[in-house]
């Protein structure tokens, strides 16, 4: 079984789809630090089934996908397919047929993996699988990757042991083993989980047959209980039957009873219906004489009421004449006292006139006086408060001139910014541009440059000499190697002549390549000086504006100092303002006071002009010094007084005394009318008396003869009312008798159903036996049945049947329970016979590597003494030490072994190990950089002996060892993070040399 190749794509450096084969057993992979190398196994490593991101050299699974470089954007996913040659058929099982076989994984970026083994798509397990007790499985010693060599000597003994179980194939005996007691595990909970259904259903069984029991007594006293349930149906059905025969003759009695009081009920009903037609007549007439005797007492009551206004009118109209006799006399007395008054009221009320008007007239004077100099002083005001109000309109203008000259030079400060932040802004985008410009020209350059150095070295060179400097690019990789690069490159030297006929340069990419140089110099140089005169021209532009906005900043504060200064005047204007305002409010206030007091002695004035002008006297005329001394509160007073007494008096209107007597005359006449429509309605009221007699009279013999009407009525409706009573009664007997018959009826049918039901007929029965039965012994008897199956409790009556079913059931899971017990017992004896194959193959291989070991560490060493053993006697768990002597030392512990003396001890276990149980291939990662040249030497004659059976790829940096490959695989790095192959097969060139 061999590698055949490894395909990769997107997996960390190796970006590009990129195929590795290994054609021969002994590969060497070299390359510079860095390029790449190690990706190759960690590729391995992972499409094997890797989960650990630590021992992939990452931090997360996702770390393997390439994540990009500087002129490559990340991958979406990451793939590894590893194609290995089966014709020796050592993977068996389903794939034994096969002569090929490729493992492959496939991981996106939301960490998913995805296996296929022969493209079919299949499980992380299955990989496992197929290479177990290969030396691929999980402990694999076939990758010894850097700082593994020093952990395999200094392992712990457990750990150690698992490299001896993969190489005695006992891995996939330790992975039955773990299925096993996992199938073992899994079987116990089944057969604890059976064995508790087993003892559930038992349980169940035992109580479903106490039921079962239970529902025998139930049925049995069921059966007893439908007996006596039958008999009293039949008792029941004699009983009804019986009455009801009772109750039919009962009811053909009453019926015939019900009959007679109906017709005597009708007959009674009919003679009341007649005496009602009879006193209908009666009613009509006793309501005529009822409607005539109103009417007589309406017209009696009509007249007695006018009567009652004629008597009211006259004592109205006495009274009335005594009042205007009385009132001529008051009026006569009256007149008496008013002549007496009247002339004292009017010298009053005219020396009070006279006094008012000297007086209103005095402060008209004095109050026209003050009043003209308050006007002159508010007309001062005025003109003041006007005057300043023109300053202040002057000022305020000037002030909003001042705004909006600000505003304006605000609005072109913020113009001026703006265009400085754009000028600034074009200005740094400039300065890039012709940074990247230039940049993009001294690469140019440099690249047109080395062009042109090499296509002139290597213009007189032949196509071959060509090809040899195309060769040079993979000694570049080996600088790293110090003076050991010079066997490599002597080596190297001899695949000169088989590459010369393969590489040509093309001299039509040199001319494409310098033209597309002189495009991008030309067209960089112009975006240079454009910039340039762009920038130049942007600066001159900033510099003005930058002068325009120091202007107009020194502008913006001169007019915010004017404004201050106006803002300041008219503060303190608007403050006169206000001072002046108060006063001219306060004179206003006080002239209008005085022109209102002066409205009111004008008033005044001309309300005792009026009385004067009454009394036909004129103020002018007058001598004020004589009315001075009057005391005009004195002169109201009495006038008051004098006021009062008029009132009591009355105003006196005295009529002639022809007109009283014309009253009097008028009020006799009234009273003699009156006496005389008095004795009028007292003859007619004497007529209807007498015919409100008669009518009365009238009615009460109608009345008289409706009440002997109405006693007869009321006896024939009391007769009528008895036999009614009498057929209520016979009715209600005859109902209660029905329903008597009915309920019989029913009993009798609900029995007749019961009897039934108990599969008896009817007709069949013989009473005879049912004679001397007693209907309440029968009904204890049933109560004491339904009492015990009320006691019997809840009934299962299925029980029966879900015995039947639970023992079924058992006997299955009894069958499950034997068959569980038996294959615990083969599962168990499988461990042990696991465990014995284990403990013989692992004894075996551990005695033929621990021989093998000893015979290795001899040759690697040049001699000296080494073995395995184990720490305790039980072979099946005990673990794996090393114990190595080196040539001329002491026996001593691993840990006091140089470095290159643990290397070659951990070579020799593993090169033991290789010839037990070859694995596919041993992939090697620079194990044998802690050696020296001598036990390098000795080690890699230990591969290329080996590898006539093994195929080794080993990755190195050591000369020797590259000179022992058969085929060198290149690992380059020319673009950044992205890593290439380059394959010689070093063998076929030295016969190209020889040649």
């Amino acid at each position: 079984m061999q590698l055949k190749h490894i395909k990769l794509a997107g997996f960390k450096s190796f970006v590009d789809p990129t195929k590795i084969s290994f054609p021969s057993n002994l590969v060497g992979v070299v390359g510079p630090n860095g390029c790449g190398k190690s990706n190759v196994i960690d590729a391995v490593r992972w499409v094997l089934g890797e989960l650990s991101a630590k021992n992939l050299r990452g931090e997360s699974m996702v770390d393997v996908i390439f994540n990009g470089s500087e002129n490559r954007k990340p991958s979406g996913q990451c793939s590894i397919e590893l194609l290995f040659d089966n014709s020796s058929g050592k993977i068996g099982g389903e794939y034994a047929s096969y002569n090929e076989i490729s493992i492959k994984r496939l991981m996106t970026r939301d960490a998913q993996s995805t296996y296929f083994i022969n493209s079919t798509k299949c499980r992380r397990k299955d990989v496992q699988d197929i290479f177990l007790g290969t030396g691929l499985g999980p402990s694999s010693y076939a990758i010894i990757e850097q700082g593994m060599v020093s952990r395999l000597v200094s392992a712990k003994p457990e750990e150690l042991r698992t490299h001896i179980e993969e190489a005695a194939g006992v891995s996939k005996y330790r992975e039955r083993r773990r299925e096993t007691e996992s199938r073992i595990k899994k079987t116990k909970e089944n057969l604890s989980r059976v064995k508790d259904i087993k003892d559930e259903i038992e349980r169940l069984i035992r109580r479903l047959e106490n039921q079962a029991n239970a529902a025998e007594k139930y049925n049995k006293l069921k059966e007893e209980e439908n007996q006596k349930q039958t008999d009293i149906a039949i008792l029941y059905s004699l009983e009804a039957k019986n009455n009801k025969d009772k109750l039919q003759k009962n009811l053909e009695g009453l019926n015939r009873d019900l009959k007679i009081k109906q017709a005597e009920s009708d007959s009674k009903q009919a003679q009341i219906d007649d005496y009602r037609t009879q006193n209908e007549s009666v009613i009509n007439a006793y309501e005529d004489a009822q409607k005539n005797f109103y009417t007589i007492g309406a017209e009696i009551a009509k007249h007695e009421s006018d009567l009652h206004n004629i008597n009211k009118s006259e004592a109205t109209n006495l009274e009335a004449l005594e009042r205007a006799q009385k009132s001529y006399k008051d009026a006569l007395q009256k007149e008496s006292a008013f002549k007496d008054l009247s002339p004292k009221e009017k010298e009053l009320k005219l020396n009070i006139a006279i006094v008012k008007a000297f007086d209103a007239l005095e402060k008209k004077n004095t109050i026209g006086v003050s009043i003209k100099p308050l006007e002159d002083q508010i007309n001062i005001k005025q003109n003041e408060l006007d005057s300043k109000q023109d300053i202040f309109d002057g000022i305020k203008a000037n002030k909003d001139k001042i705004v909006n000259e600000i505003k304006d030079i605000q609005k072109n400060q913020f113009s001026i910014d703006a265009e400085i932040a754009r000028i600034e802004g074009s200005i740094k985008n400039l300065n890039n541009l012709a940074e990247n410009a230039k940049s993009d020209f001294e690469e140019a350059s440099r690249n047109y440059a080395n062009a042109v150095e090499k296509e002139s070295n290597n213009e007189h060179l032949s196509p071959k000499e060509k090809a040899i400097h195309l060769l040079d690019s993979i000694t570049d990789l080996l600088k790293s190697f110090g003076s050991s690069a010079d066997k490599v490159n002597s080596k190297l030297s001899e695949l000169k002549e088989l590459l010369m006929s393969i590489l040509k340069i093309a001299s039509d990419q040199s001319k494409s390549f310098t033209a597309e140089y002189l495009n991008k110099k030309n067209r960089a140089e112009e975006a240079i000086n454009k910039a340039k005169e762009d920038k130049k021209i942007a600066e001159t532009k900033l510099e003005d504006l930058n002068s325009q906005r120091i202007s107009i900043g020194n502008q913006l504060e001169s007019q915010i100092s004017i404004q201050t200064n106006i803002d300041n005047q008219l503060q303190e204007m608007d403050s006169n303002k206000s001072v002046v305002s108060n006063e001219l409010r306060n004179l206003e206030k006080e002239i209008n006071d005085l022109r209102l007091e002066l409205r009111t002695h004008e008033i005044n004035l001309e309300n005792a002009s009026m009385v004067l002008e009454k009394a036909e006297v004129s103020i002018s005329d007058l001598d004020s010094a004589q009315y001075k001394g009057m005391d005009l509160k004195g002169l109201e007073v009495s006038l008051d007084e004098i006021q009062k007494n008029i009132a009591q008096l009355g105003s006196v209107n005295l009529a002639a005394p022809e007109e009283y007597l014309s009253r009097e005359n008028e009020l006799k006449k009234l009273i003699e009318e009156a006496e005389i429509r008095k004795s009028e309605i007292q003859v007619i009221m004497d007529g209807l008396v007498e015919k409100s007699s008669q009518a009365e009279s009238e009615l009460t013999a109608i009345r008289q003869k409706q009440s002997q009407f109405n006693e007869s009525l009321r006896d024939l409706e009391n007769q009528k009312n008895v036999a009614e009573l009498d057929l209520k009664s016979i009715t209600e007997k005859v109902t209660n008798l029905r329903l008597d018959l009915k309920t019989h009826e029913i009993n009798l049918d609900n029995a007749n159903t019961k009897i039934k039901e108990a599969g008896l007929n009817i007709e069949n029965i013989d009473y005879s036996k049912y004679e001397d039965m007693e209907l309440n012994i029968l009904q204890d008897s049933l109560a004491d049945i339904q009492a015990k199956i009320i006691r019997l409790g809840a009934i299962n009556l299925a029980a029966p049947e879900e015995i039947a079913a639970e023992s079924k059931r058992k006997e299955e899971l009894d069958v499950q329970y034997n068959d569980l017990t038996e294959a615990l017992e083969k599962l168990t004896g499988a461990i042990k016979t696991i465990d014995l194959e284990t403990k013989t193959r692992f004894q075996d291989s551990f005695d033929s590597i621990n021989k093998r070991m000893k015979e290795v560490f001899s040759k690697l060493f040049g001699g000296g003494f080494a073995e395995l053993a184990l720490t305790e006697n039980d072979a099946l768990n005990a673990g794996v030490v090393i114990m190595a002597r080196p040539p001329g030392k002491k026996n001593s512990s691993i840990s006091q072994l140089s470095g290159g003396e643990k290397a070659l001890t951990a070579l020799a276990l593993v090169f033991a190990i290789f010839e037990l149980n070859p694995a596919p291939f041993c992939i090697l990662d620079e194990v044998d950089a802690p050696l020296d040249d001598l036990n390098t030497m000795r080690f890699i004659n230990m591969v290329e002996e080996m590898s006539k059976t093994v195929q080794f790829i080993f990755i190195t940096h050591n000369k020797v060892s590259m000179e022992k490959s058969d085929h060198l695989m290149g690992v380059t790095m020319q673009e950044a993070g992205v890593s290439r192959m380059v394959s010689v097969d070093v063998n076929q060139a030295l016969e190209f040399a020889e040649v």
